[in-house]
């Protein structure tokens, strides 16, 4: 497929398809091609995707236990009082008779017959040795076993990222580890002749900017990158770096637009690779590209900082996501605080910050200018036309602001 100006919800839905299509065909090849699932104790799992839905072998909780300190109560009291009750105990198989109480503690198991739990508070005991509630309440106090999550079924679907209170309440059912999905590997590519590594550029030249960002852009997203490099503006050196990767991601910046020392197109076509996405129709970000060959995918960036960080989050994120096979993720939206223009017959995509009034775009923001995005509190796509104070607008999500 190839597509020509992609509107950018497009370009995002093929990215992901793309990702869950590298899968798919990785899995179908068998063992040993990459993408099959790892198993993780829950701490290692963290921040990993679920292979398979996530079921629980246990109820939680796993018996009636107390809601709260106090006694638990059989029928109408007052009630005569028994032996004391505390969390980690063996659940009792003796009854408790009416009129019968035993003071418990939270989370302990309440004995058969038990109609409620009188909380600490709300009861005393009298002169006569005699438990006697002095607050009335219609309250049980007492939660059952499987309140929260029966035995046998589903925590979690396939797909979901396991966060520490996924994982929590995992463990809570007695789940020991989990299957994962590997993180796809990921390689950039910074490509320029003018990029220099340290310093103040002199006058023609540029900072290197990606090879320390981009790899954690990528990791934020869910993918492990494993190697960041410089490659001049040359054909042979850029289809040899695109020829030569192994990794399942492989991210590029600059030499997509059209000019005599733009190699990207020509290296894709000399290494056999199918375009997939001929640019998309934003600005910043017009001139991205995603192509494949075999197992790796092929996310090329323009070279202007912004320009590359919109493209990065934009298709990035849902190439990796399809990888991991997570759904993709929703756009929503937000309200401008600000009349935006657009003139041009592409989206804008402006990074924003939210204010008690709505988004407002941030100032120093131009494709080749990163200031804007430094400290956005995320992206948003304003149609051609432009949009007026009031009215919504969908944003993207920047990974580095969970």
């Amino acid at each position: 497929m190839t597509a020509v100006l992609l509107p950018w919800q497009a370009a995002r839905a093929e990215a992901h398809r793309q990702g869950v299509r590298l899968t798919a065909d990785l899995a179908a090849s068998g063992p040993g091609f990459g993408s099959d699932p790892l198993r993780l104790d829950l701490a290692a799992a963290i921040g990993r995707t679920l292979v398979g839905d996530l079921v629980a072998p246990g109820d939680v909780p796993g018996h009636d236990g107390a809601a709260m300190d106090g006694w638990a109560v059989a029928g109408d009291g007052p009630w005569t009082l028994g032996a004391g009750i505390v969390a980690g105990a063996v659940p009792s198989t003796e009854t408790l008779a009416a009129g019968h109480a035993r003071p418990i503690t939270t989370g302990a198991p309440v004995p058969p017959g038990t109609t409620a739990v009188v909380r600490s508070e709300d009861a005393a005991v009298d002169a006569d040795g005699r438990l006697v509630r002095h607050t009335p309440s219609d309250r049980r106090h007492v939660r059952p076993a499987g309140e929260e999550v029966a035995r046998h079924s589903t925590l979690f679907p396939a797909g979901t990222v396991l966060t520490p209170p996924r994982a929590a309440l995992a463990a809570a059912s007695g789940v020991d580890d989990v299957l994962v999905a590997p993180a796809p590997t990921a390689r950039v590519a910074v490509l320029g002749d003018e990029i220099v590594g340290a310093g103040v550029p002199r006058p023609g030249q540029v900072r290197d900017v990606f090879t320390h960002t981009l790899p954690t852009v990528l990791r934020a997203f869910g993918a492990d990158p494993v190697a960041a490099e410089r490659v001049s503006d040359d054909a042979d050196a850029t289809a040899r770096v695109l020829d030569g990767a192994q990794e399942r991601i492989v991210v590029t910046t600059g030499g997509t637009a059209g000019s005599s020392t733009d190699h990207v197109r020509g290296a894709l076509a000399r290494i056999g690779a199918e375009l997939l996405v001929d640019r998309v129709a934003v600005r910043p970000g017009r001139p991205m590209l995603l192509a494949r060959r075999g197992a790796t995918v092929y996310l090329c960036l323009p070279g202007n900082p912004m320009a590359a960080m919109v493209g990065a989050v934009l298709l990035g994120g849902p190439l990796v996501a399809g990888v991991l096979g997570r759904a993709p993720e929703p756009t929503g939206s937000v309200r401008l605080a600000v009349d935006v223009p657009n003139e041009r017959p592409d989206d804008l995509v402006l990074a924003y910050r939210d204010t008690p009034g709505g988004a407002v775009p941030a100032a120093h923001q131009t494709s080749a200018m990163l200031r804007g995005l430094a400290d956005a509190d995320g992206l948003m796509v304003v149609a051609s036309g432009g949009r007026v104070a009031g009215e919504a607008v969908p944003p993207v999500r920047l990974p580095w602001t969970r």
